[in-house]
């Protein structure tokens, strides 16, 4: 059971977007967040990860943005989230 990740995919269906914003220190993350109960219908992932699915990291400190395919981010290193439906 991913109680991090079923939370965060709850709450995408609820405000029906999948594109989540996500704050960590001096980064601002925004990707598709990957269903991972569709891997092969095994139903699993990892607990305390989330993958996201073309990723945009851009670092306030440095002002530049890299771009990746696939990212994993530790939950634990998340300040906050948002969901780019609910971006003003």
């Amino acid at each position: 059971m991913c109680k991090t990740y079923d939370a965060i995919y709850e709450l995408s269906n609820h405000v029906e977007s999948n594109i989540l914003i996500c704050s960590l220190n001096h980064l601002k993350i925004e990707g598709e967040l990957h269903n991972c109960c569709d891997i092969f219908d095994t139903k699993e992932c990892y607990e305390g990860i989330i993958t996201l699915k073309d990723a945009k990291v851009y670092c306030h400190t440095t002002q530049t943005t890299k771009e990746y395919k696939w990212l994993n981010i530790p939950t634990k290193h998340i300040q906050a989230f948002a969901f780019k439906c609910c971006e003003i």
